[in-house]
């Protein structure tokens, strides 16, 4: 089939030149007979058959040259096309080497491998997502099967059976958030999430979430300095935000740690700064911190999924802001956010 599709190709070019020759011979031996029959006397006329026999030799020669010409131009076109039909087979390793003479097809070729490598690395991303989704799945329900074997037991003290059952609620509520987050990335990456605006108090808003993390942060030492700030966003959103980047502070600090959260605010922007006294992150962790379901390195796996800082700075970037980490191992992490006014 593909040998069948290159012959044809072939043959179109091959004939396109034909016929033009064709043409232009034809036009050439008319102009020959009517100078032959008009302004050449007989006596003259033995002279001109070197003419045609010239112009019946020039159409073989053409004809040999439009083939071997047609062919020069038709391979790497047919080249292409092969490794296009490898790429459509999920191969995508496949690479065009040999730069053909012709620029338009060199640039053919660049523009195809450019398309085959954001081909490969966004399967590499899939696979990747993939295995990373069904291990963050695999822990809590495995887990979930083991408590719901131990309470099957006919003997097991009433006291341990509240212990179990509280342990197989974090585990749904893990599966339960692990779920959400991937649809709300999902949503914000495909861009099918409308983002409505409308102006609030950021200062009440980052007071609430404070007060709903409450029980988490009982036993360290908590300092606010909040300026009244006004912005224009996504509330629903950016209360994510705040949730994330305080809950990561208490989850990742020391037992008696301290938290300082300052907001805030110049003629152009909006400073949101979340400082803990806890384990902090080496230089890797801070490099791939945004990354999805990356959990650092292990002084940082604790309960999660990794997908909060990925839309942490998904609904940033819809919002125009920034987020970046400042840490220092066993000493402490600062979260530093910016917001546009």
């Amino acid at each position: 089939m593909k040998k069948k599709l290159y012959s044809q190709l072939w043959i179109y070019f091959a004939s396109i030149v034909f016929v033009s020759i064709l043409v232009t011979l034809l036009c050439f031996l008319g102009f020959i007979f009517l100078l032959s029959h008009q302004n050449v006397t007989p006596s003259e006329r033995p002279t001109l058959y070197p003419l045609f026999v010239f112009a019946f030799f020039s159409m073989i020669v053409g004809t040999v040259i439009s083939g071997f010409v047609g062919h020069r131009i038709l391979k790497p076109i047919s080249e292409l096309r092969k490794n296009m039909s490898k790429v459509a087979t999920g191969d995508f390793s496949i690479r065009m080497e040999e730069p053909p003479k012709v620029a338009e097809v060199q640039q053919l070729y660049k523009d195809f491998n450019v398309m085959v490598q954001e081909l490969n690395s966004i399967e590499t991303l899939r696979n990747d997502f993939v295995s990373s989704v069904s291990h963050e799945f695999k822990t809590p329900l495995a887990t979930i099967q083991g408590y719901v074997q131990l309470l099957q037991a006919p003997d097991i003290p009433e006291e341990e059976k509240q212990v179990f059952l509280q342990r197989l609620i974090e585990n749904i509520t893990q599966l339960s958030q692990l779920t959400e987050n991937i649809l709300k990335l999902n949503k914000l990456e495909n861009q099918s999430v409308k983002i409505e605006k409308h102006k609030f108090r950021l200062d009440e808003q980052i007071r609430e979430v404070i007060v709903f993390l409450q029980p988490k942060w009982e036993g360290l030492k908590l300092h606010i300095d909040l300026d009244t700030v006004f912005y224009e966003g996504n509330e629903e959103f950016l209360y994510q935000v705040w949730l994330n980047i305080m809950d990561n502070a208490i989850k990742y600090n020391q037992p008696d740690g301290k938290i300082e959260i300052r907001l805030t605010q110049n003629a152009t922007d909006i400073l949101l700064e979340v400082t803990d006294s806890g384990v902090g992150m080496n230089e890797e962790t801070q490099n791939r911190i945004f990354e999805k379901f990356y959990q650092g390195d292990t002084s940082r796996q604790m309960a999660g999924n990794g997908l909060g800082l990925s839309l942490v700075k998904k609904i940033l970037e819809l919002h125009e802001g920034t987020i970046r980490y400042n840490s220092i191992p066993e000493v402490g992490t600062t979260a530093v956010i910016s917001l546009k006014k």
